[in-house]
């Protein structure tokens, strides 16, 4: 990194979006919490781990790390915090993740910064911080007409793809 980057270059965006999944891997590894609050954590990985995936995958080749993360979080979202699934389809996540933050993740941020200027880069990272900003409040368009606007981002059985949907829809404004 140079000296000019700023806070929203998309290499520092990524690379500190590798930091936070790898503290909330931590967390998840620490095993403190009931098995509801550790289903809440591991909501909140799935979450920022969508959010990350939807900015690095066009950098990926699509088949590492995130596709197998990707596979698992499908899995997790629909098993219950009590079921015995849930422990082994979180660690799975959790090594995935890991194998992410410090190979995959890595490789992708040096290719962005090899192959877009400076310019471009800065571009790239406010896009990905103006999406992530409006993300919250797009509706998914099949859920439009039969679940509440707040609801249509509550993690659960569909999560993943709801807000892969809402951060690849356009910024508004």
């Amino acid at each position: 990194m140079n000296g000019n980057q700023s806070a929203t270059d998309l290499t520092t965006v990524l690379a500190g979006d590798h930091r936070e999944l790898d503290r909330l891997c931590t967390e998840l590894e620490l095993g403190q919490g009931s098995p509801e609050n550790r289903k809440d954590l591991a909501d909140h990985l799935i979450a920022e781990l969508v959010r990350h995936s939807v900015a690095e995958e066009p950098y990926l080749d699509g088949d590492g790390d995130l596709a197998e993360a990707d596979r698992l979080m499908r899995q997790l979202e629909g098993a219950g915090p009590q079921e015995t699934r849930f422990e082994r389809l979180l660690g799975g996540l959790i090594r995935a993740v890991r194998r992410h933050v410090r190979e995959e993740g890595p490789a992708a941020v040096r290719e962005i910064g090899r192959t877009c200027s400076a310019d471009r880069q800065a571009e790239l990272g406010r896009e990905v911080l103006e999406t992530r900003e409006a993300a919250p409040t797009l509706p998914h368009p099949d859920l439009a007409d039969r679940v509440p606007q707040a609801d249509q981002l509550w993690p659960g059985p569909g999560f993943v793809d709801r807000a892969r949907a809402a951060l690849r829809a356009p910024a508004s404004g």
